[in-house]
């Protein structure tokens, strides 16, 4: 061990590789046994699951311990409870998208039963795909997520051996640039009348800052409303984006007003705002209701008609290209006209 040794830890001590990352070891005598054996673990919280597991039966401890006794890999209940639950509290993920998780393992294991991942062909995954009804795009992304988890956090599958690896996540489809998701100021201001409280001011909030729902979810729990450091004005501060990165979007006094008020409250539910939007549509006598994604789109296509440059809308937004705010979010908007002979 000598100088590769970092610190202590409850269940033993804790070696940090080359790249700085932490691995925890355990190491115990029991019955006069000493044991000596790596969770595989980079978090002490994840080390600490491992510890109690190792407690529970030393002598037949394994690190992940996902395998069955006879060596197969599968989709169990331990392993997913074990999965949402870093969902939730290390990738700090959303509830809604904790839950979209959860509903799609749960089909993934009804169909693939006990099935070893280790042995699966990307053809049967494709097989059962074409049996869903709905959700193809968020069972295979649940499903790449999980056995990257398997493979980078457990460390009980081979990269070589995912067999989501041949899956990709469905892109946008042409029809999404030509179904309208932008509302008129008209039919935002008409449901926004209908809405009260809480459900308001995280309208506010969508409408001044084109963010994701998720992302307003994150800023609920852990975000700040900060100063500009040149201009003073009001910048909320929202830890992580959909990529993993932090974003900061400046906005005006109401929006801010309305963010503040939101992280008194600590948390937003998607659905309770979904069923708020609805009501208030219904109340605004809107055909449609205003949904929480549609106001992404709105904001691209509001500043767009308003002037704005697309680039500066794209930065605004935090997108990496132009590109993607005009193919994706403004394709309703009309560009600024320039001279022409008539």
């Amino acid at each position: 061990m000598g100088s590769r040794v970092a610190r202590k830890w409850d269940g033993g001590y804790v070696r940090t590789d080359s790249k700085g990352r932490d691995t925890y070891y355990i190491l115990r005598r029991i019955n006069g046994r000493l044991y000596e054996v790596s969770t595989r673990c980079h978090t002490s919280r994840a080390a600490h699951e491992q510890l109690r597991r190792f407690e529970a039966d030393p002598s037949n401890y394994r690190p992940g311990g996902e395998a069955s006794e006879d060596g197969v890999l599968s989709i169990t209940a331990e392993l997913a409870e074990a999965f949402l639950r870093w969902s939730r509290d290390e990738k700090k993920n959303t509830p809604k998208w904790v839950r979209d998780q959860q509903r799609s393992l749960a089909w993934w294991a009804s169909r693939l039963g006990a099935a070893d991942l280790r042995k699966l062909k990307t053809a049967r995954l494709v097989s059962e795909l074409d049996k869903a009804e709905a959700g193809r795009k968020q069972h295979i992304a649940t499903l790449k997520a999980f056995c990257g988890w398997l493979i980078k956090v457990r460390h009980v599958l081979q990269k070589q051996e995912d067999p989501s690896s041949g899956l990709s996540v469905p892109q946008a489809r042409p029809e999404q640039w030509t179904t309208p998701k932008a509302v008129t100021r008209e039919r935002f201001l008409a449901v926004r009348e209908h809405l009260t409280g809480l459900w308001r001011d995280a309208l506010d909030v969508l409408a001044g800052t084109g963010w994701h729902f998720n992302e307003l979810s994150r800023f609920a729990v852990r975000g700040a409303v900060e100063r500009h450091p040149m201009t003073g004005g009001n910048v909320l501060a929202c830890p992580q984006t959909k990529a993993g990165e932090p974003l900061r979007t400046e906005v005006s006094d109401v929006v801010a007003e309305a963010a503040r008020r939101i992280l008194e409250q600590r948390e937003l539910d998607y659905f309770a705002f979904h069923r708020s939007l609805e009501h208030a549509s219904t109340a605004a006598g809107l055909s449609e209701p205003l949904r929480p994604g549609h106001m992404r789109h709105s904001v691209a296509t509001w500043a767009i008609n308003a002037g704005a440059h697309p680039a500066a809308v794209a930065a605004f937004l935090n997108h990496k290209s132009e590109r993607t705010t005009k193919r994706f979010y403004a394709t309703h908007a009309v560009p600024a006209k320039v001279p022409t002979l008539f």
